[in-house]
């Protein structure tokens, strides 16, 4: 392992960037109330999510073949380039498209910054390490989206929603810098080159799978694309673009596997990493416990704003503990692999502690009038301790499984099945609970004159339940609590889903851990030149 001296400019050069984006995702949920009524486009504000989340799904899987094929400081460049350009254009936007379209742009970057800056740290350091590195960059990650909120709040009140982004682009120009300086010319054993460095640069690029991004580009983007048209913009299913993209989406999916398959001289995603049981594992584990998360985070402030009727800081309070709990589980889970070696046990045990969230909201919503407001804070411990210890313990596990060629982009699949899982838990439970809500109010609140407008209303903006009278508030409370309820029961299938997916791990031992301890016991071993392939066939 390089010398502690050595690894933190080149980890200050991936962390700065993983800062920023977190920051970044914070900072436009806060503003989207204030970014919408300044266009005068509210119906359009969900899309400021879903074209980013779309957009990183789409384009995080090309950057692990750009890691090998051009190298990680360019790859790494590219990525930052996209964000910051996307980011620059979300601050100097003049209409609610301009803002959609930069969006999707600097989700393009992000999605590439992450996973560039973790395969950067797995070359850096010994596997039985990485999960404490990675424990490292979720507390960076954390506290930049902890900071997100009331800088982007403060900044929005004091001087407008636009330098919110601005405020962004000196931080992004300092990783810019520091990746030119330390991403180029080091030892061996920290190197972040790409593997052909002999050939021309257009070589190099013609490696890169085209016909394999573009399936993949229209295969996730359609069905995602018309999922968010649904629960965004009240679109039927029978929508000509609605129906088209459910239809496109399956046909392109099928295209790249048979790409991948037979026609890709060096896919970016190579099939044979989910014929393992580890890699099917993994990405089935990450797209069911990030469509868990996501499916709680969009969906567990609005339950304390429509039916405990509490302030949107309020709300946002209750997650506190989880972001704690996310942070601490993160490092605690790197610093258990690297003192046993292990994480099969480990992340079986976080992934049956996620249960107990989803189970507890279930049981609560109906009853709120018996739970003192003190009982939620603890609620969401579990599922930030179990959801942060499995994403690094099955990453760990995922890059113990295969050889150092194959590390980019099996980190690049982990993301674009996290990805995916991310904007489907959105999707889906935002289109559960709006089909759910509207169908309850027009029973309940259908009879009253302009009942389509206060429908509307009441499922668009909760901030107006408060000022209803009494009997309609009740009912719309009501209303949402039985709605949300159904969506609680949908993240708890995702979690117990996950669960049965983390099962069929291996079970292996982390990649030096015998060698090393064999060290301590003053017996020379020849553990540098011990094959990847040989370690990975240990079993717990």
């Amino acid at each position: 392992m390089p010398p502690l001296r050595a690894l933190i400019p080149i980890l200050t050069a991936c962390w700065v960037p993983v800062f920023v984006g977190s920051l970044d995702s914070t900072i436009v949920a806060t503003l989207l109330t204030s970014i919408s009524s300044s266009f005068k486009s509210s119906e359009q504000s969900a899309w400021l999510g879903s074209a980013f989340l779309v957009s990183v799904a789409c384009f995080t899987p090309i950057y692990g073949r750009l890691c090998d094929v051009i190298g990680r400081r360019y790859t790494m460049l590219i990525a930052l380039g996209l964000f910051t350009l996307g980011t620059t254009l979300c601050g100097t936007a003049t209409s609610m498209n301009m803002l959609i379209a930069a969006r999707a742009i600097a989700g393009m970057g992000a999605g590439g910054v992450t996973t560039t800056s973790s395969v950067v740290m797995s070359d850096l350091v010994p596997i039985k390490t990485r999960g404490l590195l990675q424990g490292l960059t979720n507390i960076i990650f954390g506290i930049g989206g902890g900071l997100g909120g009331p800088v982007g709040g403060w900044l929005n009140d004091t001087l407008g929603w636009k330098p919110a982004f601005l405020i962004q682009l000196p931080v992004l120009a300092i990783a810019f810098i520091l990746i030119l300086i330390y991403f180029e010319n080091k030892p061996r054993a920290v190197r972040v080159g790409g593997h052909h460095a002999n050939e021309s640069k257009w070589t190099q690029l013609k490696r890169i799978d085209a016909l394999g991004s573009l399936t993949l580009l229209i295969g996730v983007s359609a069905p995602l694309i018309a999922l968010s048209l649904i629960s965004a913009n009240d679109r039927p299913v029978t929508d000509g673009t609605v129906l088209g993209g459910l239809i496109l989406g399956p046909i392109f999916v099928g295209l790249f596997v048979f790409v991948e398959a037979r026609v890709a001289v060096k896919p970016i995603m190579p099939l044979y990493l989910l014929q393992q049981r580890t890699g099917l594992s993994h990405a089935l584990a990450n797209f069911f416990l990030s469509f868990a998360s996501f499916a709680s985070l969009y969906n567990v402030p609005l339950y304390f704003q429509a039916v405990r009727l509490e302030s949107a800081s309020d709300a946002g309070l209750h997650l506190l503990p989880y972001s704690i709990a996310l942070s601490v589980s993160s490092v605690t889970a790197g610093a258990y692999m690297r003192k046993y070696g292990r994480f099969y046990s480990y992340t079986i045990v976080s992934s049956c502690l996620m249960i107990v969230t989803p189970v507890m909201f279930c049981i609560v919503v109906g009853r709120e009038d018996v739970w003192p407001d003190w009982a939620f804070y603890p609620m969401f411990l579990p599922a930030g301790w179990g959801g942060a210890a499995v994403l690094t313990t099955t990453l760990i596990a995922l890059i113990n499984s295969v050889s150092r060629a194959d590390i980019a982009v099996a980190t690049s699949m982990s993301y674009l099945f996290r990805n995916t899982g991310q904007i489907l838990g959105v999707s889906l439970s935002g289109l559960l609970l709006q089909s759910l809500l509207k169908r309850q109010l027009q029973q309940t609140l259908g009879h009253l004159p302009h009942a389509a407008e206060l429908i509307s209303q009441i499922r668009h903006e909760t901030s107006v339940i408060k000022t209803l009278p009494s009997d309609i508030r009740a009912e719309a409370v009501r209303a949402y609590a039985s709605a949300l309820r159904w969506v609680f029961v949908l993240y708890l299938a995702a979690t117990v889903a996950m669960c049965a997916a983390n099962l069929i791990l291996e079970r292996k031992v982390l990649l030096g851990f015998v060698e090393s301890d064999k060290k301590d016991s003053n017996v020379e071993i020849g553990a540098q030149s011990t094959s990847r392939k040989a370690a990975i066939g240990r079993t717990e």
